[in-house]
């Protein structure tokens, strides 16, 4: 299993710029952006595009990020 080197790649999340670690888990980025994947109740409703292909939330565990991904973090919320 790799791991994030001082190495930092450019990425894009959701349109802004961003700055990681060579190799940043994606369940990392998640908690960044305060979506806790290890909680059912916080992760629910979440979705994740990865250069537009969607990533199957049994799969996040296993992605590490590379220079110039575009990631698109969805939630569903509810109301109008």
């Amino acid at each position: 299993m790799s791991s994030p080197t001082n190495t930092t790649i450019p990425i894009t999340v959701n349109g802004e710029d961003w700055t990681v670690p060579e190799g940043y888990p994606l369940l990392e980025l998640l908690r960044d952006l305060e979506i806790d994947p290890d909680s059912g109740e916080n992760a629910s409703g979440v979705a994740v595009a990865i250069n537009e292909s969607v990533v199957r939330r049994q799969d996040w565990a296993d992605v590490r990020l590379a220079e110039e991904d575009t990631i698109e973090v969805i939630r569903a919320q509810q109301g109008g």
